[in-house]
């Protein structure tokens, strides 16, 4: 008999918890996620990582500029290359150009080519 008791003493603490539960659920006011991103809340950084390959991207926004950095493990990475991307943005074509023959351009190459094309 006190064993039957314990168990129902049991279950309405359980019960008792799970309503104070749902109570709080009920009365507390609903909140809405804030995410940040679009570089207007990021002063113009954003960062992207790469799982397969162990890079990290970092990408300034207001400044035009890429950072590729390789993860070490233990919190440790280093740069493995930057560049601005300021006059890629400008490029309005680049079919038959060497950009689309797949053989890139240098940051020096690209302004180049981006002053020799003709202006509107």
């Amino acid at each position: 008999m006190a064993n039957e008791r314990n168990r129902w003493m049991e279950n309405a603490v359980l019960g008792g918890v799970l309503a104070a539960l749902a109570c709080a659920y009920f009365a507390l006011p609903a909140r809405q996620a804030q995410a940040a991103g679009g570089g207007w809340d990021t002063n113009g950084v954003m960062a992207v990582t790469t799982k397969q390959n162990e890079r990290l991207v970092l990408i300034d926004t207001v400044k035009k500029n890429i950072c590729v950095y390789k993860t070490l493990g233990g919190g440790q990475f280093r740069l493995v290359g930057a560049r601005s991307y300021r006059y890629d943005l400008e490029v309005k074509d680049s079919a038959g150009t060497q950009i689309e023959k797949g053989n890139g351009l240098t940051y020096i190459e690209m302004k180049k080519y981006y002053e020799s094309q003709p202006k509107k």
